[in-house]
This record gives structure tokens, sequence and C-alpha cells, in this order.
């Protein structure tokens, strides 16, 4: 009799063990997941969005649009930082990925949090006024 409790309390651990097992490792594989298209956006940044590769500057009313080749991003006034030299420009990407986040959102958070430093010379030959 001892011998099937101890089996029986044996098989209810490790049902439980392996419920709690399958609920982290699925929160895992999402979080995962989106550290993966995460760090695959942050390399986008950082390639396609280059301050080199910066066509025009379209300063609107509430924002600043960026336009590249192919794409075109709105940022807010407060994200573009001017520098002096041509050497000091980049794109700085400084944030903490929130738990709640889907993977589509990634992409305007990431913008969101970014900084482009931008030289004063290059700012004022790109810039356009648009009202």
């Amino acid at each position: 009799m001892g011998t099937l409790l101890f089996i029986v309390s044996l098989i209810i651990i490790l049902i439980l063990y392996l419920i709690l097992r399958m609920k982290y490792i699925k929160d895992f594989k999402k979080r995962r997941s989106v550290r993966k298209r995460e760090q695959r956006i942050k390399e986008l940044v950082n390639a396609a969005f280059k301050i080199d590769q910066l066509q025009l500057i379209e300063e609107r009313k509430t924002d600043i649009k960026l336009k590249y080749n192919k794409r075109a991003i709105a940022v807010q006034p407060e994200q573009i930082k001017l520098v002096d030299a041509i050497e000091d420009e980049r794109i700085e990407v400084t944030y903490e990925l929130p738990n709640g986040i889907t993977k589509e959102e990634v992409f305007d958070f990431i913008i969101d949090n970014s900084n482009f430093y931008i030289s004063k010379e290059r700012y004022n030959d790109l810039k356009t006024h648009n009202k």
C-alpha cells in the first residue's frame, strides 16, 4: 500500500511539473522570438537608417520626417540631436523592452527610443519646411 501511495504521489508531482514547464516554455519561446525580432530591427535601424544615407529632412508642425532612399520615418524633434562634426554622426538606440510588447510593435518602439545625431551642416543642407 505504501508503494502505491508513493507511485501516485510521484505521478501527481510529475504532472504538476509538466504543466508548469509547458507554461514557462511558451512564455520563454514568446520572449525569445520578440528578442530575436528586436535584434533584427536594431540591426535594420543601424544599417538602413544611417545618417550618411539620409536624403531629405522634412520639418512638420508635430514631427520631423527623415526620408531615405526607400523609407521614411517620422521622429519627434527632441530625438534629433545636432552635433558639430560629421564624425560624431550616429544613431543611438537606448531602450528597455517591456514584457507585454508584441512583435509588430517592436519597430515603432525602437524608432521612438532612438536618437539621431546629425551634424548641423548636413541638417541645414537637407532641411525643408512643410506646414
